[in-house]
């Protein structure tokens, strides 16, 4: 299994049409596709003014992330004309899930 974490930071003042991206466009989109476990979205905590936001991915192996993402599936994802307008700056790590807990 093969955890994929994805970090951007949204201009200020943008976080509004970011939510409505992610909610309306991104996550719908990855629900789609083949080989993805799960997603967790993140946002700083409250009262934080942290631009930071985190998706943590989970997917079956790399065949899976890279059919869904394509041969460039190291680097962060590449934004639609739209996003730019909101996304600063944007990295993506992958690990290789090594051990795992769950309660209940």
């Amino acid at each position: 299994m093969i955890m994929r974490v994805y970090r951007c930071t949204v201009v200020a003042g943008k976080e509004p049409e970011f939510r409505k991206f992610a909610f309306g466009k991104s996550h719908p989109w990855l629900r789609e596709q083949a080989g993805l476990i799960a997603f967790y979205a993140a946002r700083p905590l409250p009262d934080s003014d942290e631009r930071t936001r985190c998706m943590v991915q989970l997917w079956e192996s790399i065949s899976a992330i890279q059919a869904a993402i394509g041969d460039e599936w190291r680097q962060p994802p590449k934004l639609p004309e739209e996003a730019r307008a909101f996304v600063e700056s944007a990295s993506v790590e992958h690990y290789e899930l090594a051990d795992e807990f769950r309660r209940g």
